[in-house]
Parts: C-alpha cells; structure tokens; sequence
C-alpha cells in the first residue's frame, strides 16, 4: 500500500482550526524517526524488515505487513523512558496541528507482557503528560484498551492495572482494541463491567473488520458511549436509528479506514452517508505514524475529497467537544477558540 492515501495539501486555515482528537493509539503514533531513535538506543537489527534502512514514511502491502512494522516500533518501547519519549513525540505532532486536547489510547497488556512494571508504564504516562501539557499545551487523557486477539477474555490484566495504584492520571475510559473478527464484544463483558465500576467511561472498537452486529454488541453488553471507527454501522438501518437516537459518537478514521482495507479509498469513503444518515461523526488519525497523517490532513481530505465545509468540521470538532471527556473548564476554553475561528 502507499504511504499515505492520497496526496493533500493542507490548507492553512485547516490547518489552524482548532482541534481535539478522540481516536489515537500512542503506541501507533511513533514516526520512523522515533522508531528510529528508540531502535537506535537499544540496538535493534531492523534491517530484516527494512533492509535498506528506515523510510521516510512507512508503506505496507496488507494488514500482515502492517502488523510486522507495528510489532518493530512496540518492541522499541522497553522502559519507561521509551513510553515518555513517545508521548513527547506524539504531544509535538498534536500542538504542530493546533490540538488542544486529545484522548490517547494505550495498550498496558502488551508492555506489561514485553517485562515494563505497572509501575513504570504508570509513571511514564504522568510525566509525559505533564511535559506535553508545559511544553506544547496539549492536554492529554488516557484511553487504557484491551487488544482483544492478545489478552484473553477471562485475563484481569488491563481492569486489574485500571483498578490498582498505579494507573495514571487522566484516564478517563476503557477501550477495546485488536482485530474483531474471533472476538466480539460480548467476550469483554467482565472487564467493562469492573471498569464502569470503577467510574471509567466505555469506548470499544467496533464496526472496523466486523459489521453492524459487532457496534450493536458493543452498545448492548459493553455499555460503549462511543465507537471507534463504527463505520460498518451503516449495512443496518435499524441500528443507524438507535445510534443515532442516542447520539452515540462515530470516531471516524478516513487514511486507517482506506489503508487497513475497510474502504476502497478516501473518494469512497462513507462518512458522507453516515452524516447524511444523522449519524454524529468526529475525524481522527487512529495511528498517525504508520499511516503517516495528522488530524489537519484528515480535515483537508473531507474537505478537499469528501465536500465537507468549513462550517461542517467546525460543528463536528463542537461535536466531538460534547462527546469527549475533558473537563468542563477546557471544554469551554476549547469552544470559545473554536466559535471565535
């Protein structure tokens, strides 16, 4: 696949637009320079995957390829120091692209698994955090998901992290990431459940690799007040009217969407019929590193290819405001930006 889905410029009020991001993966987020960097400062051999040294930008030809580049970048990511080099990456890329506020999901299994304490992984979130928040102005939440083809069902790791000393400040909800196809919500119940206990919000991947019925599992049994991605939501009218009924939010994620297969390219894309349908829909970078975009250039690609106005990105970026857990002061300061435009 190529690089990037299609060459934009963005334009420099798109660019400026204040915004804020409700669907990227930290772990996802890396560019190759950090990868680079990291696999510098361990040693790594990453020349069986990029015999010729670290692209510009990377490419992969399937979801399988995809996988293998994304397993190298989460391999480099073995301390504490790593995570907080990450998330200093990724808090430089938000405030370049005038995002104020973002939440940022993680996936806790996979480093507790790869040796990192709870301890350390815990603690390197808060320091990244406060450092994005001084140096960038970014304000950052956290998003600790499951990935559902790892972590077993009947495995505590993510909720038993979640519920214990050393979660980090600032996470707001649980998410369930992975490949769905195998593994549908319904699995997960135990978990979300101790989670929302816990005073934690629900936000699932559903509708990416799986159809209607894997949204309609996600909002029956896990409680989801979101849907990451949720475009396939679509092939079911019945439950377009219920999502749309309860206002459920859409984090829509064009460049992933086209890139892993779940559309056949940006000018086909279905976020002009889930709008159309009163679907609420918010545009997010899902992972930006490996998809080697920013929220600008997915604003620029609705604009530009999918007809979206201005005053459309302006409401769904309001939309996504209400649909996100920021704190009420922020909220507001982030509104005002966004009226005043």
């Amino acid at each position: 696949m190529n690089p990037s889905v299609v060459d934009s410029t963005n334009p420099m009020w798109v660019t400026e637009l204040p915004k804020v991001e409700l669907h990227v993966h930290l772990e996802g987020s890396m560019s190759p320079s950090t990868v680079a960097m990291l696999a510098a400062r361990h040693g790594a051999d990453h020349t069986p995957i990029w015999p010729n040294g670290f692209p510009d930008r990377f490419s992969f030809e399937g979801f399988p390829d995809f996988a293998r580049q994304f397993l190298f970048g989460l391999q480099q990511l073995r301390t504490g120091d790593d995570l907080e080099t990450a998330v200093m990456a990724l808090g430089a890329d938000l405030s370049a692209h005038h995002v104020y506020y973002a939440e940022v999901t993680s996936t806790v299994f996979s480093h507790l698994r790869s040796g990192m304490s709870a301890r350390d992984y815990g603690s390197a979130l808060d320091r990244g955090q406060r450092r994005v928040r001084t140096e960038h102005g970014v304000e950052l939440a956290w998003v600790i998901d499951i990935p559902r083809d790892l972590e077993p069902p009947e495995s505590t790791v993510t909720v038993d992290f979640l519920a214990g000393p050393h979660a980090p400040i600032g996470v707001v909800a649980i998410g369930l990431g992975g490949y769905e196809v195998g593994f549908p919500p319904e699995l997960f119940a135990p978990s979300f459940d101790r989670a929302r206990a816990l005073g934690l919000h629900s936000v699932p991947h559903a509708g990416e690799t799986e159809g209607a019925a894997s949204v309609r599992g996600a909002i029956d049994v896990l409680g989801a007040e979101r849907i990451g991605h949720g475009v396939r939501c679509i092939e079911d009218r019945e439950l377009v009217r219920r999502l749309v009924d309860g206002g459920v939010m859409l984090e829509v994620c064009p460049s992933s969407n086209v890139l892993l297969g779940v559309a056949a390219s940006i000018e086909e894309h279905s976020l002009p019929a889930l709008r159309a349908a009163g679907l609420r829909t918010c545009l997010n970078t899902d992972d930006p590193g490996m998809f080697a975009t920013n929220l600008s250039t997915e604003f620029a690609l609705a604009h530009q290819i999918l007809g979206l106005s201005r005053h459309d990105l302006i409401s769904m970026q309001l939309d996504a405001l209400d649909a996100s857990f920021a704190s009420p002061a922020l909220a507001a300061e982030i509104r005002t930006r966004l009226l005043s435009d």
